[in-house]
């Protein structure tokens, strides 16, 4: 399934890496280029000696070019050439036994170097009958060096699946309770690797692997996890809630009055959202409208909650409830003060993935 999401650049190599590191499972698999030697042996008709050694040092038979899966021969040096025997009497081109170092490459997925060898050397077996089949030899390679693997994203098509480490294996012997055991055991399993990739996938939204508008990324995330058959990501909807009103702030200036109306407010600011306060809130004065009375300054404050609301069926209730937080958030931060909250305003902004996600429970 991650496989299957990086290839559709759901989530990003580093992170499919990290998760499978952190569960416990083999890397990703790589693709790997395999070089080696050998000796090629083959006979052609050339109208002379010179001819044959020339062709033999910078060319190889076609049959190579068409060896399917790929693979690279390089001649290196021609160890020998000779007329083929009986071909004297023959007028025109002769035939010519030819012997010439290569090199070859070839390429195989693997997660491991030693896989993508053992690759190789099936992948020769099976070219190495189809070439004797066209009066081709070559000799069985010598491996030299493995390349590091490259970046390639692996096909999810065709990638054979691994045993679950743990698994309980049954003999003929196991009778039904030993078979639940086995059911519940890949039953817990397959729970936890769901719930791993769900909480990946939340892990990378939240820290911004994706980049970009974050509800068009949320958006692909929810996709992807309800094609794996998981839950869709929950839904919110975006709220802004504007309060308007005034605060006693005493005696003094001007600039005095907007210091402590500013002060007295730090306990209704909000920067970091928390389960307490699942919002986030700020507010500034409004000098044209300050006033003075016999009991000193009252000072107009603005203050703006933004807000994510789950469970909500319409607007209209979504809008009551915020206005309800919020009502109740400044009667809980303005205890004991003498202000008066003149209008709340709720308005939703849009509809859609929740902002605020959690990993761990979501």
């Amino acid at each position: 399934m991650l496989i299957a999401a990086l290839h559709s650049r759901l989530i990003c190599r580093p992170g499919c890496e990290d998760a499978l590191a952190t569960w416990g499972l083999d890397p990703l698999p790589q693709r790997w280029t395999i070089s080696g030697e050998a000796q090629l042996s083959y006979t052609r008709s050339h109208t002379s000696h010179d001819e044959a050694r020339e062709q033999a040092r910078w060319g190889v038979p076609n049959e190579l070019r068409q060896l399917q899966p790929a693979i690279a021969v390089y001649p290196q040096h021609v160890i020998h050439v000779a007329r083929a025997p009986g071909g004297d009497d023959v007028p025109g081109p002769q035939r010519y036994m030819i012997t010439v170092q290569v090199m070859l490459h070839t390429w195989a997925t693997a997660v491991r170097e030693a896989d993508a060898r053992e690759i190789a050397r099936t992948t020769m077996d099976t070219h190495l009958r189809a070439l004797a089949e066209a009066g081709i030899t070559l000799s069985t390679p010598t491996w030299q060096c493995t390349e590091s693997p490259d970046d390639a994203t692996p096909d999810p098509v065709g990638i054979d699946a691994q045993g679950a480490a743990g698994a309980v294996q049954l003999t003929d012997g196991d009778g039904i309770a030993a078979a639940t055991v086995a059911r519940d055991v890949a039953v817990h399993a397959l729970v936890g690797l769901r719930r791993s990739i769900r909480a990946r996938a939340i892990r990378a939204l939240v820290d911004d692997e994706f980049g970009g508008v974050h509800q068009h990324a949320a958006q692909r995330v929810n996709q992807f996890l309800v094609d794996l058959g998981l839950g869709p990501l929950p839904q919110a909807h975006h709220i802004t809630v504007t309060a308007d009103l005034t605060l006693p702030v005493g005696d003094g200036t001007a600039q005095d009055a907007g210091d402590a109306a500013r002060h007295r407010m730090r306990a209704a600011t909000t920067i970091n959202p928390d389960e307490a306060r699942p919002w986030t809130s700020y507010g500034w004065s409004i000098p044209e409208n300050a006033t003075v009375d016999q009991d000193g300054w009252r000072i107009h404050w603005r203050h703006e909650y933004e807000m994510w609301l789950r469970g909500h069926d319409t607007s209209a209730d979504a809008t009551t409830a915020a206005e309800a937080l919020v009502r109740a958030d400044l009667t809980r931060a303005l205890a004991g003060t003498d202000h008066c909250l003149v209008t709340v305003t709720a308005s939703v902004e849009s509809q859609g993935i929740d902002f605020y996600l959690d990993p761990d429970s979501d």
